[in-house]
């Protein structure tokens, strides 16, 4: 089993981590060349996480290997003969990318043959707690002591939208498995804009309420996204919204 994620790449330098290249490819490139991940995953599973973010041009490679099996590494002649098996994921939706011409439609029908929705992490508030146990166990592993949770605590994990789905969980229990001094994370230890998304909606109007709930929205997926224009420009995106309705509404 071997994964990647698309998105931690440039297209030539993705193509090279995906086809491999051989020597004197391009500069830098490694004497005597190296290996791609279609061929280290030969007889085996590769994971393309985040594949709507792999550029159209790439795409249309990727689509070759998986229509006969075969594929040249970058700056090669020769073809390698491949048998692997391919597992994608994405968290954006891939028949808007093919709209708006950012996803190849006969790669995407490749790839389907056997699709799983997973919903995201606020449609199904019931998986919390068995995550947040999940979790903490590995991170009671890496920092060599035990971390629990408090039940009030789960219920504001609860309440929360998270717009960064599992990813923001886990990221939301790190730190709070760093702060904890008893070894047990509580309320207290959470971090203030979870606090903010449960507490502040409460003795408003509904005008106020909706106002302070987009707000919450988007400045919980910055803190996942960061705080560059370019991670505006997506969360605007992911959100359905414009740039520039985007920041009017964090101003109010």
């Amino acid at each position: 089993f071997v994964a990647i994620n698309c998105a931690n790449f440039q297209e030539t330098m993705l193509e090279s981590e995906l086809f491999g290249y051989v020597e004197g490819a391009f500069t830098g490139a490694k004497a005597g060349g190296k290996i791609g991940l279609f061929e280290a995953a030969q007889g085996g599973t590769l994971f393309l996480d985040e594949i709507s973010e792999m550029d159209v041009s790439l795409q249309s490679k990727l689509l070759r290997v998986l229509q006969e099996k075969r594929f040249r590494p970058v700056g090669g002649i020769e073809e390698i003969d491949v048998d692997v098996r391919i597992i994608c994921a994405s968290n954006a939706n891939l028949q808007e990318y093919i709209e708006a011409g950012k996803f190849r439609q006969d790669l995407y029908y490749r790839l389907s043959a056997l699709p799983v929705r997973i919903p995201p992490l606020r449609e199904r508030p019931e998986d919390i707690a068995p995550l947040c146990e999940s979790i903490l166990s590995d991170i009671s592993q890496s920092i060599k002591r035990p971390i629990t949770i408090d039940s009030e605590a789960i219920e504001v994990l609860k309440g929360h939208r998270w717009p960064g789905n599992v990813r923001e969980l886990r990221n939301v229990l790190e730190f709070c498995a760093y702060i904890s001094e008893t070894g047990k994370i509580t309320i207290a230890n959470l971090p203030d804009y979870l606090i903010k998304t449960t507490s502040s909606l409460k003795g408003t109007t509904l005008a106020e309420r909706v106002r302070a709930f987009e707000k919450n929205e988007i400045e919980s997926l910055l803190k996942t996204l960061g705080n560059s224009l370019e991670a505006k420009k997506r969360a605007a995106e992911e959100l359905g919204i414009s740039l520039a309705t985007l920041y009017v509404k964090l101003k109010e």
